[in-house]
């Protein structure tokens, strides 16, 4: 069973959201930022249902803190705002998918389970890719059985992209996971970084392609 953590801070909403979750799963609902960054650090959950206009701030916020805190939980956005860049923006900053109010449960329904899914697939310890190993936990990365020595900041990036397999991580995506500061970011960083990666781990191990990103392809993990 899901445990979910409902952010929304409009009473109706709420209520309807709590109601219908809660029939299939345990779920907590709080109204403003400073409540769900406690319940974050106090109970680990699945799933978060974040409203982006919160009283007391923006849940972009509560995005930077999951991040800073290493909370590994699923964030689907629900909120009024529509518009594409505001979409894109939730989604660079970490969330995994975006739903627009008004909303159909079953769809809510059906976003979570995807989710889910993806997040299920990350549980193994070790991620094996080609003659690559990396353990999630430890952090530790592998090459024909040798260990590899990388800085905190390759290891960040490869965990990102090797978790993500399939799905490209613009630069912005990964500064903003990375760095709790982007303003101090000198501008090649996530380049320096992925040149390394490269140079340590194998060329053809992250490709580019202009205008999407990083991406470490699906179809080459074991």
């Amino acid at each position: 069973m899901n445990t979910i953590l409902v952010v929304e801070d409009d009473t109706l909403i709420g209520n309807a959201i709590e109601n219908w979750l809660g029939q299939s799963s345990n779920v907590d609902w709080v109204q403003s930022l400073t409540e769900a960054e406690t319940a974050l650090v106090t109970r680990a959950y699945d799933i978060v249902v974040l409203d982006l206009g919160l009283p007391d701030g923006h849940g972009f916020t509560l995005l930077k803190i999951m991040k800073r805190k290493k909370i590994d939980a699923g964030v689907l956005i629900l909120s009024a705002y529509g518009e594409i860049g505001t979409r894109i923006e939730g989604l660079d900053y970490g969330a995994d998918d975006y739903l627009v109010k008004p909303i159909d449960f079953k769809e809510l329904d059906a976003r979570i389970r995807s989710i889910k899914r993806r997040k299920d697939g990350h549980n193994s310890p070790v991620i094996e890719h080609r003659d690559i190993e990396f353990d999630i936990n430890g952090r530790t990365v592998h090459k024909n059985g040798q260990a590899v020595g990388l800085s905190g900041k390759e290891v960040a990036i490869f965990s990102i992209l090797i978790q993500g397999r399939g799905r490209y991580f613009s630069k912005s995506m990964l500064e903003a996971r990375i760095y709790e500061d982007t303003s101090m970011i000198e501008g090649n960083s996530i380049e320096v970084h992925i040149s390394a990666l490269r140079r340590k781990l194998g060329k053809s191990l992250i490709k580019t392609t202009r205008g999407l990103g990083y991406i470490i392809e699906k179809d080459n993990i074991v």
